[in-house]
């Protein structure tokens, strides 16, 4: 079974388009998933390599599976499973998305974290190679769309909701206190971003890649004001709607808010202290970013 990507036909006579949201955490990965689910024609999973319920998810799929179906010991035997799984996805979404919302939908993704990109590799797989599944995602056309952000800020909020424990905030939950940031543990966070993200470019130079920076797509959001219906406009939904062959045809519904809705200067508590170690750091250009 070989999984219907950009050159394959679909059994409707469309043309079936797959696509990988890759980042790092609190890069808006959640936000642009939301999004994009307003369009009809397109449907997105979250963090499928992640521990869920959900049938979808990569470890219940493979648990439904003959135990020798999913210790794949060749490159070819991977690519098999994988086709498989992505199928699999294609055929949820299309017959138990909520309200059958995504019956007709022709482009379906799913979530993957940098740090899970090497979860899925035949046993022989050289770890100096690019993760296997990046090379599995261009050999079947698929789209990569990668997500950024100012990554001191990506690290402030990784830090914040992990102490929390509130990462997505569906329930307009306000921030009724302030926040000691270790400036080093930060630093180490925004460092570690980085490499994963240079990795991750070097890794795709051949691949279909579409860049959603963070910022780039709160400005496309916000421009739906008061309204739910996102104006079309230059921007990263307008870049991915062209690369998965959809409309621009997006909402804001505003069931997400921003789990982090102060400034960053009203938040830490050792602000002062915070911002003279990021200033002697290499990430002082972005100190300016923090009030």
């Amino acid at each position: 079974m070989r999984v219907l990507a950009n050159s394959d036909n679909d059994l409707e006579g469309t043309v079936s388009h797959l696509f990988v949201v890759v980042g790092a955490q609190r890069t808006g990965t959640n936000l642009l998933r939301e999004t994009l689910n307003t369009n009809e024609e397109i449907a997105m999973l979250g963090e499928v390599l992640s521990p869920s319920p959900a049938p979808a998810h990569w470890d219940n799929f493979c648990r439904s599976l003959p135990l020798r179906s999913v210790l794949p010991a060749t490159f070819s035997e991977t690519e098999s499973l994988l086709d498989k799984y992505f199928e699999f996805v294609r055929y949820r979404i299309r017959n138990h998305w909520e309200g059958n919302k995504k019956s007709q939908s022709h482009a379906f993704g799913v979530d993957i974290k940098y740090n899970q990109l090497r979860s899925i590799a035949p046993a022989n797989w050289n770890s100096a190679y690019p993760p296997f599944i990046l090379c599995y995602l261009r050999s079947r056309g698929a789209t990569l769309i990668h997500t950024t952000r100012n990554v001191i800020h990506s690290a402030i909020s990784a830090l914040i909701a992990s102490e929390r424990n509130v990462w997505h905030n569906y329930n307009g939950t306000a921030i009724d206190r302030t926040y000691h940031i270790d400036a080093e543990e930060c630093l180490a966070c925004a460092r570690g971003i980085i490499q994963h993200r240079d990795a991750l470019i070097e890794s795709t130079r051949d691949n279909k890649v579409v860049t959603c920076r963070y910022e780039r797509l709160v400005d496309d959001i916000g421009r739906a004001g008061s309204q739910e219906e996102i104006p079309e406009a230059p921007g990263p939904l307008r870049d991915i709607a062209e690369a998965l062959g959809s409309s621009v045809s997006f909402r804001y519904d505003r069931r997400l808010q921003k789990a982090i809705n102060l400034r960053y200067s009203s938040l830490l508590s050792n602000y002062e202290a915070f911002v003279n170690r990021i200033n002697d750091s290499e990430f002082s250009p972005l100190l300016s970013t923090l009030e």
